[in-house]
């Protein structure tokens, strides 16, 4: 009779985490959270309706190889170089306060150097998996506290394979025998440096060779045997399986094919890397939520508030603003991911007793639960953190923010000028869109000013002559400084929805009459930006639609009049459509008096 208990102890992942998943998707919980939680349930320190969890670790295992594939995948080395400043800069800045506060505090409490030196590895990471996907959720990615935050997460991704290999030289540490692991981490480093240079040498060329078999599924499995034959050859040379697969993700970013390697291999990845997921809850025993619930759940405060304010001082170091410097420590306050990967190497190598490694997941997972609730709360926590700065006489960014030196008559001159203007456009944001509207204005003669966060751009422009202001756009003493309640119209075209929500409801209520036109990505946005008080606003989303129509429309032969009075149609009837209810009942006119509209809180 065939044993078929290794396919009932399957079915009994897959039940029950589509029904924790399913239930936690409705509580807009991420679903790595279901898939920990899925894990509590089934393993044996509860229902333990898993009897053989060696298999399941056993694929759990082959999904984390996948999980770093597709990681080095998303990193070119040329990418990484580009955001270097940010990513080794703020990433590096993070992951070095909070392993030293960490450790700190881990000494004083009564561990060990390299213990303490091991917790701050665990803690210093946070969930990839988590933020990027709430991120893109809410349109948020190429907004500047979201490129701050998938900067950071970039260099902790990318720190996981040096942090591995120290594991076995922190476990030494302080005993007789530390020369032999430090020789070991040297020896890894070459075999690190060898793999790389046979995978650059080796896997392009193999990659070319199965793209002309012209054979999608050949492609699937050669992708999938040089993810595990880099991790076999890795676990061969004595390093972990996942760091060899890294290496390997890294070299094939640089390929042409990427993306494709990327969406082929995503699939089979999400679903063994669920399964790592699922046998770590496994491992979590329920009754420290019981026994301890206040070591927990002061834990897991600690390790939220400790990790934003940390970050958050990273952010105000790299000049991103108050507010987004919150934003994205709120966001990076929860512990990652590959902190489970060293977790259990920490364990395997003594560096982690079972009562340690039991709080360990259990404030972890707690902290990943709460993300999407203070991703939810962050703007209004950093509008809030903004105000009370600039009620204790927070200093105002100004042009001498970035150019210290510049003579104090130069600086008053410039902000002269600002003061000076009047029936002028505020451009908040010098990105494509913006340059193209200031294009316009200085071709025309129309006197505008210019609002942006960026440094570096901030420099450029000063440079060529512009007049720009250096700062967050949301507060409203810098929406003072460029003239607002003397202004004929404000553009926003940033791509941070939360920002630009703020600007609109902060402008309205310095000038009424304000024209205020807002650029937005998405349609569903639409509606509150006009309850905020923005007049004309520009989806990106709506208007790519019509530019795809007209693309259409023409290859079908119609003349550019038929198209163009085709997209008229559309733009009137569609933008009616996504005004509010009450204002397009009543349809007033732009030049219509305006009464001061309160902004939404």
């Amino acid at each position: 009779m065939q044993d078929i208990s290794v396919l009932r102890d399957f079915l009994a992942v897959v039940a029950v985490s589509l029904a924790v998943v399913y239930a936690v998707g409705k509580l807009r919980v991420p679903t790595v959270v279901g898939f920990l939680v899925s894990g509590v349930l089934l393993g044996p320190k509860a229902l333990g309706l898993v009897r053989d969890i060696g298999s399941v670790e056993a694929m759990a295992e082959i999904g984390v190889v996948l999980l770093l594939f597709t990681i080095g995948l998303k990193f070119p080395l040329s990418e990484v170089v580009r955001l270097r400043g940010l990513v080794f800069g703020a990433g590096g800045l993070q992951m070095a306060l909070t392993a030293t506060a960490t450790a700190v505090a881990a000494v004083i409490a009564g561990a060990s150097l390299p213990s303490g030196v091991y917790y701050g590895f665990l803690l210093a990471m946070s969930s990839t998996a988590i933020v990027l996907k709430l991120l893109e959720v809410r349109g948020e990615v190429d907004a500047p506290h979201g490129r701050l935050m998938m900067s950071v997460l970039i260099m902790q991704d990318l720190a996981v394979v040096p942090l591995m290999l120290l594991v076995p030289v922190l476990a030494a540490a302080g005993t007789a025998t530390w020369m032999g692991p430090l020789s070991g981490l040297a020896r890894s480093l070459a075999v690190v440096a060898l793999i790389l240079a046979a995978a650059r040498l080796l896997l392009p060329r193999l990659i070319e060779m199965v793209v002309r078999t012209r054979s999608p599924e050949v492609f699937t499995l050669a992708i999938v045997a040089v993810a595990l034959g880099t991790a076999y050859f890795a676990g061969k040379a004595g390093l972990s399986l996942g760091i060899g697969a890294f290496l390997a993700g890294i070299v094939i970013s640089e390929t042409h094919y990427a993306h494709h390697v990327t969406a082929q291999v995503m699939p089979l990845r999400d679903v063994l890397s669920s399964l790592f997921f699922i046998s770590i809850g496994m491992m979590v025993s329920p009754a420290i939520f019981v026994s301890s619930p206040a070591t927990v759940l002061g834990g897991a405060a600690l390790v939220i508030v400790g990790k934003t304010l940390l970050m958050a001082l990273v952010g105000l170091f790299f000049r991103v603003g108050l507010r987004n410097a919150v934003m994205a420590g709120w966001g990076l306050g929860q512990v990652g991911e590959f902190s489970f990967v060293l977790a259990q190497a920490g364990a395997r190598h003594g560096l982690l007793d079972e009562h340690s490694y039991q709080l360990f997941l259990s404030v972890s997972v707690l902290t990943m639960a709460v993300t999407p609730l203070l991703l939810q709360l962050a703007p209004a926590v950093a509008a809030r953190v903004q105000k009370v700065s600039s009620g204790v006489g927070a200093s105002l960014p100004t042009f001498s923010k970035l150019r210290p030196r510049r003579p104090a008559h130069a600086l008053h001159k410039k902000l002269q000028e600002a003061e000076d203007l009047h029936n002028h456009v505020v451009l908040v944001g010098y990105g494509v869109n913006g340059r193209n509207v200031a294009r316009v204005l200085k071709r025309k003669g129309i006197p505008y000013v210019v609002l942006e966060l960026n440094p570096s751009t901030v420099r450029r422009i000063q440079a060529q002559g512009e007049k720009v202001i250096y700062g967050d756009a949301c507060r409203r003493e810098l929406l003072s400084l460029a003239g607002v309640a003397k202004a004929r119209a404000l553009v926003v075209s940033i791509a941070d929805p939360v920002a630009t929500r703020c600007i609109v409801a902060v402008a309205r209520a310095m000038n009424p009459g304000l024209r205020i036109i807002v650029r937005t990505r998405f349609v569903v946005e639409v509606d509150q930006l006009h309850r905020q008080g923005a007049d004309d606003i520009v989806p990106e989303e709506f208007e790519t639609s019509l530019a795809l129509l007209g693309l259409v429309m023409q290859a079908y032969g119609m003349s550019e009049e038929e198209i163009e009075a085709e997209k008229a149609t559309i733009r009137r009837e569609g933008y009616a459509l996504l005004r509010p209810e009450a204002e397009y009942q009543q349809e007033p006119s732009l030049e219509d008096d305006r009464t001061p509209r309160e902004p939404n809180a």
